[in-house]
């Protein structure tokens, strides 16, 4: 089960959820409202990050400025 952080949308509270379900409904816990937004972690970020930057069609998306003849950088 894996953890979400959440901010909610009326009283702006940031806080995380253990979710047991991809389709659970989330509710602030300190204003009860159920408009809240999932948001990116810092975790989440910095693998999207490097997965992006692992592979390339051209050398000009790879950090070094080139690419193997595989198409992946050199990380």
């Amino acid at each position: 089960m894996p953890i979400f952080d959440y901010k909610c949308e009326k009283c702006g509270a940031t806080f995380e959820k253990l979710v047991s379900h991809a389709d659970e409904k989330v509710t602030c816990g300190k204003c009860g409202s159920k408009k809240v937004e999932k948001q990116l972690s810092a975790f989440s970020a910095s693998v999207s990050e490097k997965s992006a930057s692992s592979s390339c069609a051209t050398s000009s998306c790879c950090p070094t400025g080139s690419c193997c003849s595989n198409g992946m950088c050199g990380l």
